[in-house]
């Protein structure tokens, strides 16, 4: 196995731990999943949102950012796209207020290499403290034991190391010291998962779907291995992912046929929802993928604009249907979001409308408060005029009421 230069060989001894939270991995699967179903040839790389208190780090959020390929094959920054995002980040994370603590890539299990180091230090400009969160797309495919997220966090150091020259180097002056080389190494950081409660209802939230499609094994079994990795409370209000644990399957257990579910299998409300929205959306995408087709074969088969031919009235009517389907399905699309947005702006003016009801009764008691008040003063006064009048024995503290 090849050595990997820029992977220091000491442990890190900065003393940095990092604190990850759930919202920038699902924002990162996202980045990979939607940069792999469109081709996407650019490089995947997004900065990293959170605060630093003393030696720990916490990474709460991240955004992707753009990159250009240089001449010599490397990435170089949008420096304007990340400036202008960076701002408008933290313009948005005020409470608690969120500072760039570092950025994500995609990295190989040997480590990061050269792509990866001009990246490093424009960020490391930004924050000398910057970490890089590698995604290992390896484990993915192939998941090992003992790997609950496939994920490394480095930080980078600047380190001495030999100079190029050998006994054949041309040397300048001898009797100089020759000075040590400076090379920025990365170094692995321990880190912890940790997430809120108000992280993990949106987490659910984003689980979850409306959906009674039927499903097959093969799917339930990937689902199954995503949803195995999950965070459990250690019982001090932290919570950590753990590995997997799959039940081994022996010569002697009978296999399932692909047509029906293991009756063993037992799953909550959530992930039978899970997985009935990703079979939907794979329905959908499936028979439009079909009727674009159909629409494309149908155009390519077509002769020249000057030449004449009969087209075929069965294909014409697939593609009739085709688009009236569209233009039916849009109207029912547009009522329903249109009620929705009804629905809310009834609601938000209602809530005004209670708020500014509580606030005119607040003010017309302190208004019958004052008004009482005021009252009894005067009913008061008048009584002292009445009862001590001139000739009495208290008319000079009667004129100090």
């Amino acid at each position: 196995m090849a050595v990997n230069n820029h992977l220091s060989t000491h442990k890190s001894d900065s003393g940095l731990h990092i604190v990850l939270h759930p919202l920038p991995l699902l924002e990162i699967s996202d980045f990979i999943t939607r940069g792999y179903q469109r081709d996407f040839k650019g490089a995947i790389v997004g900065a990293l949102l959170g605060q630093q208190h003393g030696r720990e780090i916490t990474i709460e959020y991240s955004f992707t950012l753009k990159s250009n390929k240089s001449e010599d094959g490397t990435y170089q920054l949008d420096e304007l796209f990340f400036s202008s995002r960076l701002e408008q980040m933290k313009q948005v994370h005020k409470d608690p207020a969120l500072d760039l603590v570092g950025w994500y890539s995609l990295v190989p299990n040997s480590g990061p290499n050269k792509l990866h180091v001009p990246i490093h230090d424009k960020i490391l400009c930004r924050n000398d403290s910057a970490v890089l969160l590698g995604f290992h797309a390896e484990d993915v495919i192939n998941p090992g034991a003992g790997d609950p997220l496939p994920i490394t966090i480095y930080e980078g150091n600047m380190e001495a190391v030999e100079g190029a020259g050998g006994e054949d180097a041309e040397m300048k002056d001898v009797s100089a010291p020759a000075a040590p080389r400076q090379k920025l190494k990365f170094r692995e950081l321990p880190y912890t998962v940790d997430s809120g409660e108000a992280e993990m209802i949106a987490m659910q939230f984003i689980r979850e779907g409306a959906a009674t499609a039927s499903l097959d094994s093969a799917e339930k079994h990937i689902v199954e291995q995503f949803e195995a990795k999950i965070a459990v409370d250690d019982g001090k209000g932290k919570r950590r992912a753990v590995a997997p644990t799959l039940p081994i399957r022996t010569s002697k257990q009978p296999h399932s046929n692909g047509n029906s579910l293991d009756k063993n299998a037992k799953l909550t409300k959530a992930e039978v929802e899970y997985m009935s929205a990703l079979q939907n959306k794979y329905n959908a995408i499936k028979m439009m993928r079909s009727r674009i087709g159909l629409v494309i074969a149908y155009l390519e088969s077509l002769h020249p604009g000057g030449a004449t031919s009969h087209p075929s009235n069965r294909i014409l009517r697939l593609v009739q249907a085709l688009v009236t389907n569209v233009e039916l399905a849009s109207p029912e699309q547009d009522a329903a979001l249109q009620e929705e947005m009804l629905q809310g702006v009834i609601d938000v003016g209602l809530i005004k409308l209670i708020a500014s009801l509580v606030t005119s009764v607040n003010d017309v008691r302190e208004t019958g408060k004052k008004f009482s008040t005021v009252e009894s003063m005067k009913n008061s006064k008048g009584r002292g005029h009445v009862d001590m009048g001139p000739g009495g024995d208290n008319y000079g503290q009667s004129l100090m009421l």
